[in-house]
């Protein structure tokens, strides 16, 4: 019992540091919070209590892009409106959704037809 006691500890510790194996605990590119829901990356900027900006990052942080991509952000049922800039998406929730109460986000994305893992950020969003 003890050696299966040892390998689920050692499968957690080796388990937390995935999380912040790709630079996950710093500020991205323009200064947002960061997870790889696959073969990219996502950030996430806030830009109000209700409001974010969502990039789609390449590997390296690099080369934001909405060419062949979708973003889906959503705070329990609540679905925000997501519209395509230059190269990044604007979301919008109705001013029921405060960004700065305690939640789970999700952000459902595909980058240049490369569809991700659903990115679950807690709310309120800060820096490890």
């Amino acid at each position: 019992m003890s050696m299966i006691r040892s390998l689920f500890a050692v499968v957690l510790f080796l388990g937390s540091f995935k999380v912040l194996a790709h630079g996950e605990d710093k500020p991205g590119p323009h200064g947002g919070f960061l997870q790889m829901p696959g073969a990219f990356h996502v950030e996430v900027v806030p830009t109000g209590s209700a409001s974010m900006k969502v990039y789609l990052l390449d590997i390296e942080w690099k080369n934001p892009t909405i060419k062949d991509s979708v973003v889906k952000v959503s705070i329990k049922k609540e679905l925000a409106l997501c519209k395509a800039q230059s190269d990044f998406y604007l979301c919008r929730f109705t001013d029921q959704v405060d960004l700065k109460q305690k939640s789970e986000m999700v952000v459902e994305a595909t980058r240049e037809k490369v569809e991700g893992q659903p990115a679950i950020f807690q709310l309120p969003l800060k820096h490890r």
